[in-house]
């Protein structure tokens, strides 16, 4: 970063005097990320429409940059600025193009000037001029008035990586769709774009040496019986690369290996360690069946794949990916272990090193590097490997240790597939908890380098993963507005990031975002929980933690609309009643309903039984059910007591469904809450009334009620499904006397 000194002789002695240098944000600078500098100043620019273009000579891309800066300035108010570029280099009403000839510039770096007599852009590349179009188009009014804040900024990123990553193979999302995320990334100032394009549930990029990679691998059977699917012409990956290049941004393809390889299987079932048919997977998880290592004919097959990619793809790297690859096969394969032994490989970490670097040196004769998820640390770094650090930071630790390049990726600050707010509350997520805040605190360079060390951290980048995206409305509402907070995060000087300063700024976003048509997350109501039973009368609370918003909600069943009743006050319920309601924003952009059922019950009365005995009893019932109703209690295979509400650890069946059955003893009136932390359906009910239901595969979603119960037994009833492996069914609940807990073995009775 050039120092202040150089920076304020960018102008003139006359026009800075009218400049604050104290200032370091403005109530008219909302830019995200925010810049390295900004200094403020009175006053604004109103430009007119027939404003003049000057670009020097030595500019690049001149036409390119002209077309994008008018195209959205035309979308963003409606003023339609002549696409022409002046030859002349004019007095006044003028946006000019300059390009600073000086090695110690960075490529990525601009200046901005905003004055009287028109605006400024200097960089030493493309890179530079257009993100000071971005930050000069975060200035424009959102009206029909060219009016723009006198400014400067001397602004540079401070991680050369700035990632985004978007999962296309669980569910498949259009060229146009795949243009607006690219324009999203570009907002932001956002460099590199990870297309992750195959996958165990489809293949998703056309290679024309094996055509069965589309025909069969892209497609797969659904649980109904439909057919789903899609994949990219290779006519198409190059309008999508050609689109990004001019946006600056980097796509970087990832061809996963050697898991992650069900859907190539079921196209090329002989590059599998067993024999036999495949199928393209259409459950979520990790699945036993990848490439043979012990095979040439495998490496044949994924060289020859890799060499129409590179053609595609112009990026210095290409994504291997190298996570999650079971070893049962290659355990039990003749032709693996031969391999491990004529290679002197101790184990099948080491097989799956040998594989990874195999295709290192292959693509580094194409002058190509491999990017891997950090697995690829397993049993020995390929030599000149970069590793994405996905499980925590201790991967990317370890490599950059080892002089190799990180980008960070941490589950826990930057898969933006996880919950961004209560999962009682959101739609269905694969788990976890990554708030805005959360991202927004992100550190990419862990305090456990030194100073060598943290070179090797290149920046962070946030995934995608689409298991529970099947649109590219759910994508944007889970992607937006955290790619902001990344964004900022791996933009903007650390010892500038401040938290409140960035919600200020974010709340102008919003309404940038409704004008992009992105479908932002708004925090909807908080309070209470969605289905509640009640005697005589309840109240329900609702709040939203957001700036310039308000909740609005109907009690007849309906929409909220603008039209609806604002929220002023608990609301007191008499009757059964729906209420939805819904946080509306003052940019237009609006919150995701939320129901909320209030159930009008005659007081519960308590069984008298003479003699119970400790614990709830249970029925296996074998078979895979998809749903509640399927559940037919016909073959009952097991019976049994329980102490705690949980699956028995005996079973040795894979899927199977549980019916508990007894009483739940309450020694003091109170209204509970009950709490189901579900991925598999179930159902609770307490006094024949359903507390709880939870239908179909909902990942790790939390399922809430409540209801009045006086001292007393009360029967119960809970029926649990096992679909997946990774079933954790938890119940447990709370009151006004205590904090939630686990329903324990002195409550429960039969």
């Amino acid at each position: 970063m050039r120092t202040s000194i150089l920076f304020l002789l960018l102008v003139s002695a006359q026009v800075m005097n009218s400049f604050t240098s104290t200032a370091q944000t403005s109530n008219s600078v909302n830019i995200i990320p925010k810049p390295s500098r900004i200094i403020n100043a009175k006053g604004s620019l109103l430009l007119k429409e027939d404003v003049k273009i000057f670009f020097s000579n030595e500019v690049e891309g001149k036409e390119i940059l002209l077309s994008y800066l008018c195209d959205q300035i035309n979308q963003l108010t409606g003023v339609e600025i002549p696409k022409k570029i002046t030859g002349k280099l004019p007095a006044s009403n003028k946006i000019i193009f300059k390009k600073v000839n000086d090695n110690n510039w960075g490529e990525e770096e601009y200046s901005l000037i905003v004055d009287v007599t028109g605006v400024l852009i200097e960089a030493k590349s493309g890179k530079g001029f257009f993100y000071g179009i971005q930050s000069l188009l975060q200035l424009v009014p959102l009206n029909t008035e060219l009016k723009i804040p006198y400014v400067k900024i001397l602004d540079e990123p401070r991680y050369p990586y700035r990632g985004m990553h978007l999962d296309v193979c669980r569910h498949f999302f259009s060229v146009d769709f795949i243009k607006k995320y690219i324009d999203l990334m570009a907002m932001y100032k956002m460099n590199t774009f990870h297309w992750h394009l195959t996958e165990d549930q489809g293949w998703r990029i056309e290679i024309k040496k094996y055509p069965k990679l589309t025909e069969i691998g892209a497609w797969r059977i659904e649980k109904d019986g439909s057919k789903y699917g899609g994949f990219y012409t290779q006519d198409q990956i190059k309008e999508i690369v050609k689109y990004a290049s001019e946006r600056f941004i980097t796509v970087i393809p990832e061809i996963e290996l050697p898991g992650h390889s069900v859907a190539a299987l079921a196209a090329y079932p002989e590059l599998a360690c067993n024999q036999g048919t495949f199928e393209v997977e259409n459950e979520w998880g990790v699945f036993d069946d990848v490439y043979c290592a012990g095979k040439e004919t495998t490496f044949e097959f994924l060289q020859n794949v890799l060499l129409e990619v590179i053609e595609l793809f112009p990026s210095k790297y290409i994504h291997i990916g190298g996570d999650e690859c079971p070893k049962a096969s290659w355990e039990k394969c003749p032709l693996c272990q031969k391999r491990m032994k004529e290679e002197g490989l101790k184990d099948e970490h080491e097989l799956q090193s040998y594989f990874i670097q195999r295709m290192e040196k292959f693509l580094l004769t194409k002058d190509r590097k491999i990017i891997g998820w950090d697995e690829i640390l397993e049993g020995g770094l390929a030599p000149e490997a970069t590793v994405m650090s996905w499980r925590g930071t201790a991967g990317g630790i370890q490599a950059a240790k080892q002089k190799h390049d990180v980008i960070m990726t941490p589950g826990s600050h930057c898969y933006f597939d996880h919950y961004q707010d209560d999962n009682y509350i959101e739609p269905t997520a694969i788990g976890g908890f990554t708030s805005l805040q959360k991202v927004y605190e992100f550190e990419p360079t862990p305090s456990e380098l030194n100073e060598d060390e943290a070179k090797y951290i290149l920046g962070a980048q946030a995934n995608v993963w689409t298991e529970y995206m099947n649109t590219s409305d759910r994508v944007e509402y889970m992607l937006v507005p955290r790619i902001c907070a990344l964004a900022e995060v791996v933009w903007s000087p650390k010892g500038q990031r401040n938290w409140n300063d960035f919600k200020d700024r974010m709340n102008h976003h919003y309404e940038l975002l409704h004008k992009h048509e992105i479908n932002s997350f708004i925090q909807a109501p908080h309070g209470g929980v969605n289905k509640n039973f009640f005697f005589d009368q309840m109240e329900m609370p609702l709040e939203v933690k957001l700036q310039d918003a308000e909740i609005r909600y109907t009690l007849d069943g309906s929409n909220p609309d603008v039209n609806s009743k604002i929220y002023t006050k608990p609301l007191v319920i008499e009757n059964t009643t729906t209420i939805k309601t819904q946080t509306f924003h003052e940019s237009g952009l609006k919150s995701k309903i939320r129901t909320i059922e209030c159930v009008k019950i005659s007081p519960l009365v308590s069984d008298t039984i003479s003699e119970l005995s400790e614990g709830l009893k249970y029925k296996i019932i074998k078979g895979k059910f998809s749903n509640l109703d399927e559940v037919t209690y016909d073959e009952v295979m097991q019976c049994g007591v329980l102490d705690k509400i949980k699956f028995p650890k005996d079973i040795e069946e894979e899927y199977y469904a549980m019916e508990i059955t007894g009483y739940l003893k309450i020694d003091k009136k109170a209204t509970y809450t009950f709490f189901n932390y579900a991925v598999d359906p179930v159902q609770i009910s307490i006094g024949g009334h359903v507390i709880i239901s939870n239908e179909g595969l909902n990942a790790r979603q939390e399922r809430r009620g409540r209801i009045h119960l006086d001292e007393g037994m009360y029967p119960v009833r809970i029926v649990m499904v096992k679909n997946t492996p990774y079933a954790n069914q938890q119940v447990s609940w709370c009151s006004n006397y205590f904090d939630q807990i686990p329903i324990n073995s002195e409550n429960l009775f039969h």
